[in-house]
């Protein structure tokens, strides 16, 4: 099986969590991505927040919250691998780059428009820790 990673900011606001929407997916996404060469978790992070939202990452703020492994979002036979990590961000957010839209989901919202990794994962997770109630 195929399998990639991915580094990921989970943005905690009034409780609600931030999510994108990408030009071509019909699914909301947490705000990250992959890393380029030699890049580590939080440069990879923070380059990814910075080109998708248009600020910068507070990193004094970021929590890792763990690893999450799940079925990939519209690849078959393909595992993502998200490193979360909780955090916040300086300057005003704005879709920036392959995101259209920014959503503040909250945990009772449409969990079918979530992949496979946050909606069977990651927002049980939060949940459970308390950090979405």
């Amino acid at each position: 099986m195929k399998k990639y990673k991915k580094f990921a900011l989970c943005l905690i606001r009034n409780n609600c969590l931030l999510l994108q929407k990408e030009e071509g997916s019909d699914k909301y996404l947490l705000p990250g991505g992959k890393a380029e060469e030699e890049e580590g978790a939080i440069q990879a992070l923070c380059r990814e927040i910075k080109e998708e939202l248009g600020a910068e990452v507070d990193i004094s703020s970021l929590n890792f919250l763990g690893e999450f492994i799940d079925q990939s979002s519209g690849k078959p036979g393909t595992k993502v691998h998200i490193d979360l990590y909780q955090g916040d961000c300086q300057g005003q957010l704005k879709p920036c780059s392959e995101v259209r839209k920014l959503v503040w989901f909250k945990k009772d919202d449409d969990w079918t428009r979530l992949p496979p990794v946050t909606r069977n994962k990651i927002l049980p997770a939060l949940i459970e820790k308390g950090l979405l109630t």
